[in-house]
C-alpha cells in the first residue's frame, strides 16, 4: 500500500516537472522570438534582475489579481442561484478586500439576509488567504448613489 502511494507520488511529481520544464522552454523561446507579451516579458525581467523586493512585490501583485477575481466570481456565482437580484450592485477593491454595494427593493429582509449569508460564505473561503468582503446593503428608499470609487456591476438579460 505504501509503495502505491509513494509510486504515485513520484509520478504525479515527475509530471508535475515536466510539466513546469515545458512551460519555461516554451517561455524561453517566446521571449527570445521576441513574442511574449508584455506581462511575461516583465515577469522573466524581474526574476533575472534578481532584485528579491521587486519579485515579492510582482507575487503580491499577482497574489491580489487572483484572489479579487476569484473572490467577485464566487460571489456572483452564488448570487446567480437567487431568484432575487440587487437593484443595483457595485464592487470596490483594495489590497486585501472586496467591497460591495447592493441596493435592494424595500422591507425585502429575506433577500437581505441571502447577502450577508453569500458574504459570509465567500469569507469563510478566502479568509485563511487574508482575503475579505464587506458588504454595504441599501433599500431603494434610501436614495443612496453608489458611491463614486465603485464600479457598477451590470446583469446580462
Amino acid at each position: 500500500m505504501i509503495a502505491n502511494q509513494n509510486s504515485a507520488n513520484t509520478s504525479s511529481r515527475d509530471r508535475w516537472f515536466d510539466e513546469l520544464l515545458a512551460a519555461l522552454s516554451t517561455h524561453k523561446l517566446m521571449l527570445d522570438q521576441n513574442v511574449a507579451d508584455k506581462d511575461l516579458q516583465d515577469f522573466y525581467n524581474t526574476l533575472i534582475g534578481g532584485n528579491i523586493d521587486t519579485v515579492a512585490h510582482q507575487g503580491k501583485e499577482m497574489s491580489q489579481r487572483y484572489f479579487i477575481s476569484k473572490i467577485i466570481v464566487d460571489y456572483l456565482s452564488l448570487l446567480s442561484q437567487s431568484e432575487n437580484k440587487p437593484a443595483k450592485l457595485a464592487f470596490d477593491m483594495n489590497d486585501t478586500e472586496v467591497l460591495v454595494w447592493a441596493e435592494v427593493e424595500d422591507n425585502n429582509e429575506a433577500f437581505e439576509k441571502q447577502l450577508i449569508l453569500t458574504e459570509a460564505k465567500v469569507n469563510a473561503k478566502y479568509h485563511q488567504y487574508g482575503y475579505d468582503m464587506t458588504s454595504m446593503i441599501v433599500e431603494e428608499s434610501d436614495c443612496l448613489a453608489v458611491p463614486n470609487h465603485y464600479v457598477e456591476f451590470h446583469y446580462k438579460a
